[in-house]
């Protein structure tokens, strides 16, 4: 027998050596293409190529997973309909046609499959006698069918590319058919299935209906791996091929009931099979149970499966036994899904045992309504299941239909409006912004904010009410929330600077226009005005955004690269970041990832930015957020400059349009200060990064030194009465209290070791100096303490080599320093002690230390001076 795997490779192997380049298969979630939900043909990585967008190939062939949402109801009735399936396609750019594709197909079918020509059925398009002449010349045992526009023209829409199609069908014997005299290739019963469909783009729809050809004329096919299979492994069904069976032997074993035990067992295990299959891939790549969306499509097929799983007698959650089954099927074609398995199966598990708890009461609830119920189930009692039961409207309606009854869908939506609207109803906005930002989509404001934190520009609308108002201008440095970032606030003032004419308290996206809420008045069209963005403000945001994609990789690094980013907020204060995972995060994993985020932040990696196409991003390796529309042109933010094509060169890349640092060092440290779950399968971190990280480090510090004073206090207190009323007392609990000060002196050593950091990364005024041979590296720092200029200089002497480091602090009027040496001066006779020591009295101070480090503190003189002296003493 051919295995499928064996199939799926001699399909590439056969392009490839007509000159195609093979491509892997993208995700199931289009990247960077919002308007579909799933990748549902070979074609849609492929889109920016037919739209002429990317001219980079001429010809390729893939293996692409898919995922079609329109079938479900109707897997496991017929033999056609799966919902994951992996389609096989060859695709030409303006390159080759129909010359080529026809010979290709025939040649593989026949000769690369051994499928006896005597199966096989070509079809046409009634007006493509150019194809059917082409299928004449191949040698054929069954005559070229001509069909309709229906089955064999292909069109993206009214108007736009199109063209014919010619579909090959195989004849899988009469006691698949219908029985009908007239039944043909295109005929909807089982006996001629369609196998491989080859679409000729070569015409552009006009508005009045004509077609006229296309200057490329493009190659589009497809074929399902599991049809394929079916037809070459001489098998009935695509769910007895080995891309199924594994799945249904285990599923047989954990039911412990044979398929083929009656036409109702073999109806649920081919939905068990398929749904299990599905949505293991689904999950792999990160997607969750929900009640929206993609994951609402996950939740349906899970739902589905164990309903049917309960109609074979069990009553326990089964899917997530069958994940190694799974897994096992596709583990030589996709090994990244093994390293999600865990994920899977325990987010299986728990979406199951949800399910199976409220299904029995949502059963009994429906079982009472029907034996009351003729004809057609009042939409209203549907949606009080799905509301109340978490009952799907899908599931109701496979429940009525086995009873031959109907549901009244209209009324189910009409319910379900009514609630959003009583939700809607509750919520007490005004609404305000919103009608004074009405119409203004139609102007356009040109974004400078990622090069300049000023703009002199001119008002394009203005609107006011009160001292209130929204204002759209020409050109704005003003970042618009979006992307999870926080939109900017600043000011507006005169074209020439003097005077203050709004306040901008907001920045936010409207009709795609960026509007900013200001609190002020008098602004008109037309008016030149000075922007000016809160820079200190947007500093401290910076240091955030950048650390959500070090923390996004950083999670992928520890759970898994099934991780998805769920959400993310950032502001000045902190950050917030949701992202898919089954359960609460342990204290080991939560300090890895926040040690390989401050790694990065202290390798000092630069961060890159280009615009590019979102198709060629996700070329490169780019993480994307499931679903974003990017368009044709979006942002690409890299963390390591040499990584732009070379993944293993760079920390990070994802597509993003927030605004970040140019450097991770400027993130100077990242603190992780709680883990939480949002949803079943969702957690979030909340983070502080940049100054945030600083204060939030003394803020702690703080707590704690006072919590230690108040336990010593109390401790004394109790001592002291105990011993008034004559009672024995023995020591005070020196543990505990030693536990204190340990975590105390932590504190405050992460603190010393945060402004180190963010010193060391400051080289203003730092200058190296020789005199007698030895190097000397000077700098005054602002704002620093004895602690902290002892951790910058140990830095700066990795950074020097061979020398010695001065570096100083003014605070009060006087001066605290260091001098530090490197191993090999030191070793060599220079003692920084016994000089700081003559520097310090030659200066009125007093100082002391080893041959390696000391300190002391001289009154604050003109820095130069100091310098010249300690040079003079070397």
């Amino acid at each position: 027998m051919t295995t499928s795997t064996r199939l799926r490779q001699q399909y590439l192997d056969f392009f490839k050596a007509r000159g195609h380049a093979v491509c892997a298969s993208t995700p199931l979630i289009p990247q960077g293409d919002a308007t579909l939900m799933f990748n549902s043909a070979g074609m849609v990585p492929f889109k920016p190529y037919f739209l002429g967008l990317k001219k980079d190939l001429s010809r390729a062939a893939s293996c692409q997973k898919c995922f079609r949402t329109t079938d479900i109801d109707r897997v496991g009735l017929t033999l056609r309909h799966l919902t994951f399936f992996e389609m096989l396609g060859n695709f030409s750019f303006g390159d080759y046609f129909k010359a080529e594709a026809i010979p290709w197909a025939w040649e593989f079918l026949t000769k690369d499959c051994a499928i006896d020509p005597a199966l096989l059925h070509p079809t046409v398009f009634k007006d493509d006698a150019q194809a059917e002449a082409l299928w004449k010349k191949q040698s054929l045992k069954n005559p070229v069918r001509r069909l309709g526009e229906d089955t064999n023209f292909w069109a993206m829409g009214p108007t736009g590319p199109c063209g014919p199609c010619s579909e090959i069908y195989v004849d899988r014997g009469p006691e698949f058919g219908c029985s009908s005299p007239s039944c043909a290739p295109g005929c909807d019963c089982d006996r001629y299935l369609e196998v491989w469909n080859l679409v000729f783009t070569q015409f552009d729809r006009q508005g009045d209906g004509s077609l006229k050809p296309l200057p490329r004329q493009n190659i589009d096919t497809g074929m399902g791996l599991e049809r394929l299979a079916l037809v070459a492994q001489g098998r009935t069904s695509p769910f007895d091929t080995d891309l199924f069976s594994p799945i249904t032997d285990q599923a047989a074993a954990l039911l412990k009931t044979e398929p083929g035990r009656s036409p109702e067992t073999a109806l649920a295990f081919r939905v068990i099979a398929d749904h299990a299959r599905a949505a293991a891939m689904l999950m792999s790549e990160g997607i969750i149970p929900s009640n929206v969306e993609r994951g609402y499509v996950l939740r349906r097929l899970i739902r589905r499966a164990v309903r049917y799983g309960q109609l074979l007698g069990c009553a326990e959650p089964f899917l997530y036994k069958l994940v190694p089954a799974v897994l096992d099927v596709f583990r030589g074609t996709y090994p990244d899904i093994l390293k999600a398995e865990a994920i899977v199966a325990s987010g299986l598990k728990m979406e199951e045992s949800r399910f199976i708890e409220t299904l029995a009461a949502g059963e009994r609830e429906l079982k009472a309504v029907l034996e009351k119920t003729s004809g057609t189930l009042a939409g209203a009692q549907a949606f009080k299941l799905y509301d109340t039961f978490g009952f799907p409207l899908e599931l109701t309606k496979e429940i009525c239909g086995q009873r031959g009854l109907k549901v009244d869908e209209e009324g189910f939506a009409k319910a379900k409006e009514d609630a959003a609207e009583v939700a809607r109803a509750s919520w007490k906005g005004s609404g305000e912004k919103d009608f004074l930002a009405e119409g203004l989509g139609s102007h356009q404001s040109e974004f400078t904010g990622y090069a300049s934190l000023s703009e002199r520009t001119k008002v394009l609308a203005a609107r006011f009410k009160g001292g209130e108002g929204i204002v759209v201008l020409e050109r704005s440095p003003f970042y618009a929330e979006s992307g999870g970032q926080v939109g900017d606030t600043g000011e507006m003032r005169s074209a020439d600077g003097r005077s203050v004419l709004a306040e901008v308290i907001d920045t936010q996206k409207h009709e795609k226009t960026t509007v900013l809420m200001v609190k002020g008045a008098g602004l008109k069209p037309g008016d030149e005005v000075l922007a000016e963005v809160d820079a200190a403000r947007r500093r401290r945001i910076m240091p955030h955004h950048t650390a959500t994609h070090l923390l996004n990789q950083a999670l992928r690094m520890v759970l898994g690269v099934q991780v998805r980013q769920a959400g993310s907020y950032v502001d000045d204060k902190r950050l917030r970041f949701d992202f898919t995972h089954p359960k609460a995060l342990s204290a080991e994993e939560l300090h890895r990832i926040e040690g390989i985020v401050n790694e990065e932040i202290r390798k000092a990696l630069p961060v890159e930015t280009r615009e590019m196409p979102p198709a060629e991003a996700v070329a490169h390796g780019a993480v994307t957020l499931l679903g974003e529309d990017y368009g044709y042109q979006a942002r690409a933010v890299l963390v390591g400059s040499k990584g732009w094509k070379s993944p293993h060169e760079r920390f990070s890349l994802e597509l993003c349009g927030g605004t970040h640092v140019s450097n991770t060092a400027e993130i100077e440290a990242f603190k992780i200060v709680k883990e939480s779950s949002v949803a079943a399968g969702i957690r979030r971190i909340e983070a502080v990064a940049g100054p945030a990280a600083s204060e939030y480090v003394t803020r702690k510090a703080e707590a704690h030194k006072a919590a230690m004073a108040a336990l010593v206090a109390k401790q004394d207190a109790l001592l002291k009465d105990i011993r008034a009323l004559g009672g024995e007392a023995g020591p005070c609990p020196e543990r505990e209290e030693s536990s204190l000060r340990s975590h105390l002196k932590n504190l405050e050593n992460s603190l010393t070791g945060l402004k180190a950091k963010k010193l060391s990364g400051s080289t203003a005024g730092r200058k190296v100096l020789e005199t007698k041979g030895i190097k000397l590296c000077v700098q005054k720092l602002e704002g620093a303490d004895p602690k902290s200029l002892r951790g910058v200089s140990d830095k700066v002497k990795s950074e020097l080599g061979s020398g010695a480091v001065f570096l100083a602090a003014a605070h009060a009027g006087k001066l605290s320093f260091v001098l530090a040496a490197t191993p090999d001066l030191a070793g060599k006779g220079f003692d920084a002690g016994s000089l700081a020591k003559k520097f310090a009295a030659a200066h009125g101070g007093s100082a002391g230390g080893r041959a390696d480090f000391a300190q002391g503190g001289v009154p604050d003189s003109d820095w130069d001076q100091l310098v010249a002296s300690l040079s003079g003493l070397l």
